[in-house]
């Protein structure tokens, strides 16, 4: 064979081979792609005839407004020239009122005034459930705030509570011992967290009050409230208190862990949480003649605590 025709051939073979290979598939990525892409195109077309309609019928509704109303001045001026005495395109306004029946006017009323009525009914019900909350509401003869981010301390409210009761009077008269725990959390993001838990609200209402002159609290809510301002030296009031430092009458070395039924990893109260009293001021909510009032009993009941408290150890475990 002539080496031109063997050449010829060879080519030949490979445009045969060529022909019979497959067209490279597109991959899943370039599909989804190529149906958005005609999704989106299609889209854009429905949106293109929507608005070319809404843009039509808006015209035709505008050329039909401005029709009636050059129709209208003509009627106007046609009535006004005695050239018509009556006009079909404008309607004759009749000075009487519809008279409707007395079912329907309170209907009506009702119907055009009811989110008024709704709102006025909400803050009537509101100012009555204040004013009986504020009536029948029973002052307690004790009031504790708990100020620690301790979770497992303040899950013992109640036992606080029962502890506390041993040791205050009937203040209040009521045949009843009452003593309140306002368990607030005193944490690093109590001002950031405000908005969902309320804690930080919370406890700037209750400083503004003389009713909580107990305070339980640790160094975090100490630093938080500046105690170091608003709190009384204890260590001037019980100068031979060994559990006293400061501003606060300190829990560790005592047995009030088991007595309130404390349980954490070693069975103790963290080093510094401590049993503290509010110093009388003015308080932009109360008097200081109620905050002293407060202040007495409370200063009371810390005495009785801490004799039970004194001289005693906490339970080893």
């Amino acid at each position: 064979m002539h080496p031109k025709e063997r050449d010829t051939n060879q080519v030949s073979k490979k445009a045969d081979n060529t022909e019979k290979e497959p067209k490279k598939r597109k991959s899943f990525s370039e599909t989804i792609k190529d149906i958005d892409e005609k999704q989106r195109q299609q889209e854009e077309a429905l949106e293109e005839r929507r608005q070319k309609i809404i843009a039509e019928r808006r015209k035709r509704e505008q050329q039909a407004y401005e029709e009636r109303i050059k129709q209208e001045k003509i009627e106007l001026i046609r009535l006004k020239q005695g050239v018509i005495e009556e006009s079909e395109i404008i309607p004759e306004i009749s000075d009487e009122k519809v008279k409707l029946p007395f079912g329907k006017r309170i209907y009506n009323f009702f119907y055009h005034n009811k989110w008024w009525l709704w709102i006025t009914l909400f803050l009537v019900a509101l100012g009555i459930y204040l004013i009986v909350d504020l009536v029948t509401r029973v002052k307690p003869d004790l009031a504790i705030m708990i100020l620690t981010d301790n979770e497992n301390f303040q899950m013992n409210t109640q036992a606080i509570s029962e502890y506390f009761e041993q040791f205050t009077e009937d203040e209040n008269g009521d045949g009843k011992v009452n003593v309140s725990i306002y368990a607030i959390p005193v944490t690093d993001n109590i001002n950031t967290m405000d908005y969902y838990t309320g804690d930080a609200t919370l406890l700037s209402m209750k400083l503004q009050e003389g009713e909580s002159v107990m305070i339980i609290t640790d160094t975090k809510a100490n630093a938080y409230i500046n105690g170091d301002e608003i709190l009384a030296p204890l260590n001037e009031l019980y100068p031979n208190n060994k559990n006293i430092r400061e501003y606060g009458y300190y829990l560790r070395n005592t047995d009030f862990a088991e007595k309130i039924g404390y349980s954490d990893d070693d069975g103790l109260i963290d080093r510094d949480i401590c049993i503290s009293l509010r110093a009388v001021k003015d308080t932009r909510n109360d008097s200081v003649e109620n905050m002293q009032k407060n202040y007495d009993i409370a200063k009371k009941v810390l005495e009785r605590v801490m004799e039970d408290l004194d001289n005693t150890e906490p339970q080893k475990n």
